[in-house]
């Protein structure tokens, strides 16, 4: 293996890391589907890793708070880290932080409000089973669901 190999897989992979944050499995993947040389991809992780360039932590960081701000609830999205690859070490420290913070119910008001403004499901059976499917597609458990549409309706 040469080392300029190595350089360039280092400089495609540090590339790659000023986009966005990634995870080891993310990246390896998008190196390897560059065609890029196994042995070069394990040392540019390596290196990459050592500078701290590339940290677990800080992807399932991003990638939570990012999903939260879509709207998911924490378990949900931690969920999806573990499918992209996400270190499960990394994934629960950063989890039971976020869980500390993490109020469910004004979360699940939150996307609710910014669902539906006008609150059409106040009105309409349908559209209130409809919003509740979404939150639930969203990650929230049954009790916070019917606990936001109830003190929604209390309004």
């Amino acid at each position: 293996m040469a080392r300029q190999d190595v350089q360039a897989v280092y400089s495609i992979a540090l590339r790659m890391l000023t986009q966005r944050e990634h995870c080891e499995v993310e990246l390896r993947n998008k190196l390897l589907q560059r065609h890029c040389d196994e042995i070069a991809v394990d040392s540019a992780i390596e290196q990459l890793k050592s500078y701290n360039y590339l940290s677990e932590s800080r992807f399932a960081e991003a990638f939570l708070q990012s999903r939260i701000k879509k709207g998911e609830a924490p378990w949900l999205a931690a969920e999806k880290a573990r499918q992209k690859g996400v270190d499960e070490s990394a994934l629960q420290g950063v989890l039971e932080d976020i869980v500390a913070e993490y109020d469910g119910l004004q979360a699940c008001q939150h996307v609710l409000a910014k669902r539906d403004p006008q609150q059409q499901w106040r009105y309409n059976q349908r559209a209130w089973q409809r919003q509740a499917r979404y939150l639930r597609s969203k990650g929230f458990d049954a009790a916070t669901i019917l606990e936001a549409l109830n003190l929604e309706n209390e309004d």
